[in-house]
């Protein structure tokens, strides 16, 4: 028995690794890459970049094994923004040469690739959040902030937003499944789909409230406030030196992009 509790409690002094080079590099450099490769895409401001971005992501998110997952809210974007963005740009904006027009709509090669600019850039910098969201666990993130120096109540309350956010979600997925064990009719229209939802929002809100005091009592049982240094059951692997490399190569570019449109800009 005293072998079997010691092998457990064991486990806690390990660094979490997962086994999967994209998931168990360290939050902060992960948040590096993918911010730097994300604002590239406004300096270099060319549609076929930002949209090999986009697919650099979809392809990084099925290296990690997280691609349904990322995909199901990405096309959404790709799909209903984006292209509402893009059309509404080709529609509007005035140009030398009018491909079509109607009423006040008038299609011009500005209007198209100030379009494809602009869905481009939504594409791949909500690509990079949704991947980071998708690939980062918000517990490590916030260890991680914590040991930069960020304050414990500051990184708690991250912490607790994003998972009030998949309570919510899921209290909501719970709500709604015991609603069609009754019979009330769930799917359908817009209008439908609204009757149902909007009685449910009561109960989400009075949950979300005790679970909010449930949880304050919890913390402060634990001393959640004490000035000491906090304890903590996460443990992260050091950074390897490959990493490090990696990010510095990605700032490394960034800068020199940075510099290059300030001096085009000058000119």
């Amino acid at each position: 028995m005293r072998k079997l509790d010691w092998t457990f409690a064991r486990e806690y002094l390990k660094p979490r690794h997962k086994g999967n080079f994209i998931l168990d590099m360290n939050p902060v450099s992960k948040a590096n890459i993918l911010l730097a490769a994300a604002l590239s895409a406004f300096f270099i401001f060319n549609y076929y970049y930002a949209f090999a971005l986009s697919l650099g992501f979809i392809g990084i998110a099925a290296a990690a094994k997280r691609f349904k997952p990322f995909i199901s809210i990405y096309w959404k974007i790709a799909v209903c923004f984006a292209s509402l963005l893009f059309l509404v740009r080709a529609a509007f904006t005035n140009g030398t040469e009018v491909f079509f027009q109607l009423g006040g709509i008038h299609v011009t090669p500005e209007g198209i690739h100030l379009g494809l600019i602009s869905a481009a850039l939504v594409m791949e910098f909500s690509g990079a959040f949704i991947l980071f969201i998708q690939i980062t666990e918000m517990e490590e993130l916030v260890y991680m902030l914590e040991k930069k120096g960020m304050s414990h109540t500051f990184s708690y309350i991250i912490l607790s937003a994003f998972q009030t956010i998949t309570d919510l979600s899921q209290s909501a997925k719970t709500i709604m499944d015991s609603q069609r064990c009754r019979g009330i009719e769930t799917e359908g229209g817009i209008r439908k789909r609204a009757q149902a939802f909007i009685p449910v929002l009561g109960p989400l809100v009075l949950g979300a409230i005790a679970n909010a005091e449930e949880k304050s009592i919890a913390m402060d049982a634990r001393a959640f406030s004490a000035p000491n240094e906090h304890s903590s059951l996460l443990i992260l692997r050091a950074v390897p030196l490959r990493e490090r490399i990696l990010v510095g190569v990605f700032d490394a570019v960034f800068l020199l992009l940075v510099i290059g449109r300030v001096i085009t800009w000058i000119q």
